[in-house]
């Protein structure tokens, strides 16, 4: 799903006589294309957080507005830290003043959000993102005390342990370590080349710099969000990127699009594309949600997170409905294909 069904789509596009069927799960071409709201993205996250655990975003917007301007009334950098639960010896270096930390706190909580959104699914109380919903609607704790016991269920979590390995070296510590959101390399950054979140460690640094280069993906945060409005644009990440790497190292957001010319594969006569969506994944907000044509296609779940079609049992009993009738309408669309190609290749 996302990237990897992005570059499905591209392998059909690019090379129809080796590629017969794309299969592109939660593939945001129109984010790469440049053509995508930007907004959309964290508007998702907000909506499918509310949907999950009713008042979720009012509560996480009115802690958020606070946290932010409180941390910002700290006497230090340690003193804020430490009010969070977080690592003092481990606060990354760039982080010299308050509003640095207050900023990029709350980057590293709407992209933490932002994965447990892609997870959420089958709906149900055990899920990351209803559990994180729970700490921000206690009533019983004060902002900065939510803000503090979210990174501490991040910490506790599994599942976020695959995208920050750092988490694991932490297990014995109380603290929750900030510095493990960055990726490996010089001058590393909590908000990286993709707000989305890179990741940690080496992976972490080749996705920040691939997107750096052609793969670009416009994400910001909206005043509709749950998170405090903050604008992407191409000269902040022009910016980072060149001090990441180096001066030449100029994001180019067209390249890629101009190339392939993925946003008009209708014209490009492309043919035989299914695209998959579930509506409470934050990246079909960059996908394509409509039939382009009898044969690029698309189907939606609104139950559905990130790629919660390609579960690799097929249908059963914890599905919804939506991805029950799913399976069943994408299988026969593959078997539709698959029995045309067959006729071709005897003909």
């Amino acid at each position: 799903g996302s990237y990897p069904g992005f570059l499905s789509a591209m392998f059909r596009l690019a090379y129809p006589d080796f590629v017969d069927i794309s299969y592109a799960s939660s593939a945001p071409l129109k984010l790469y294309a440049q053509t995508a709201d930007q907004n959309a993205y964290y508007d998702i996250v907000t909506k499918a957080a509310d949907r999950l655990s009713p008042g979720c975003a009012d509560a996480v917007r009115v802690t958020l507005e606070e946290a932010k301007e409180q941390i910002k009334e700290f006497s230090s950098v340690k003193e804020a830290v430490k009010s969070m639960k977080m690592c003092t010896d481990t606060v990354p270096e760039y982080i010299t003043t308050l509003k640095t930390l207050s900023d990029d706190v709350m980057m590293a909580i709407g992209f933490s959000f932002a994965d447990y959104d892609m997870d959420a699914y089958p709906p149900s109380e055990e899920l990351g993102l209803y559990k994180a919903c729970q700490v921000y609607q206690d009533e019983t704790l004060s902002s900065m005390e939510k803000v503090a016991d979210f990174f501490q269920l991040l910490k506790e979590d599994a599942e976020e342990e695959e995208e920050y390995p750092g988490l694991i070296a932490d297990e014995d510590r109380d603290c929750f370590d900030l510095s493990i959101f960055l990726p490996d390399g010089d001058n590393p950054r909590i908000a990286t080349s993709d707000w989305s979140g890179s990741g940690g460690g080496n992976d972490g640094k080749m996705w920040d710099f691939q997107l750096c280069t052609t793969l670009i993906d416009p994400i910001g945060f909206s005043e509709e969000s749950m998170f405090p409005a903050r604008v992407w644009t191409y000269g902040d990440l022009t910016n980072y990127c060149q001090l990441r790497y180096v001066e030449e190292v100029t994001p180019q957001p067209l390249a890629l699009v101009r190339n392939l010319q993925f946003d008009d594969l209708v014209g490009m006569g492309a043919s035989k594309i299914l695209f998959t969506n579930g509506l409470q994944d934050m990246w079909s907000g960059g996908s394509y949600l409509e039939n382009l044509s009898d044969s690029i296609l698309a189907v939606n779940f609104e139950n559905g997170a990130h790629h919660s079609d390609l579960s690799h049992v097929g249908p059963s009993d914890k599905d919804t409905e939506d991805i029950r009738e799913g399976f069943v309408k994408i299988t026969n669309i593959l078997n539709n294909w698959l029995n045309e190609i067959k006729d071709e290749n005897e003909h």
